[in-house]
């Protein structure tokens, strides 16, 4: 069976570690596959067990980051992919909520593109970020649902999205709402951004527990996200 002993080599997007590793995943059989999935589990606990909480938190800010640039790098979903991301990611973001903290990931980046619309922010990205524990919301998926639940044909998009989009964001923001209620992740993607469409998502990062992280530039190399650390535990 293949070692699977080094953490931070999980998921570097500089290394495409996350594509790599799931076509190493899918050459392997069903049993070795299963036995890799335990191992990835196992490293990440352990791994984990001996960091502060600060590092904890700078860790989680790696993973984070580098699943959103995977997720907009990569259209081909391999094989077993969703199952190598919940191996590290929900168990990373597990151990992040045991330790008392919740994580709330808000990107401004927008997709001129419907076709990559289509593949990234409505299938991937959704995809990928609640298979690592997170409630993924974005408002012009939403749209998108409403729109397909009255029989508007996915060609009609651009034309007629404005007519959904503020029901999408009501609902958006009474998910964001329930979010924090509940302490879970979120991670929140706003595709045309307006002035207040991201008050609420971004609202209370300096709350207790809070790791808030938040990106308006699009995901390439140099660019920067904001990152507000939590002082305390959740509750305290």
């Amino acid at each position: 069976m293949d070692n699977w002993n080094n953490p931070i080599d999980y998921w570097d997007q500089n290394k495409k570690a996350i594509l790599r590793n799931t076509r190493r995943l899918d050459k392997l059989g069903d049993t070795d596959r299963k036995a890799a999935y335990e191992q990835i589990r196992d490293t990440i606990r352990r791994y984990a067990h001996q960091l502060e909480d600060e590092q904890l938190m700078n860790l989680v800010v790696t993973m984070v980051e580098d699943l959103y640039k995977f997720a907009n790098e990569e259209a081909v979903i391999v094989g077993p992919l969703f199952e190598y991301l919940d191996a590290f990611g929900r168990t990373l973001t597990k151990i992040v909520r045991e330790r008392g903290y919740v994580i709330r990931y808000v990107v401004d980046n927008q997709f001129f593109d419907v076709d990559l619309l289509m593949l990234g922010p409505f299938k991937n990205f959704h995809k990928t970020f609640n298979v690592v524990g997170f409630v993924y919301i974005c408002p012009q998926l939403l749209g998108f649902n409403l729109m397909q639940h009255d029989g508007i044909k996915t060609s009609e998009y651009l034309k007629v999205i404005p007519r959904y989009i503020d029901e999408a964001r009501d609902v958006s923001n009474n998910l964001v709402i329930k979010c924090k209620e509940e302490n879970r992740h979120y991670a929140f993607l706003e595709v045309d951004y307006q002035v207040g469409v991201l008050d609420i998502a971004l609202e209370g990062r300096e709350a207790p527990g809070v790791l808030s992280i938040f990106r308006n530039e699009a995901p390439i190399a140099g660019s920067k996200v904001a990152i507000t650390f939590p002082k305390q535990k959740l509750g305290e």
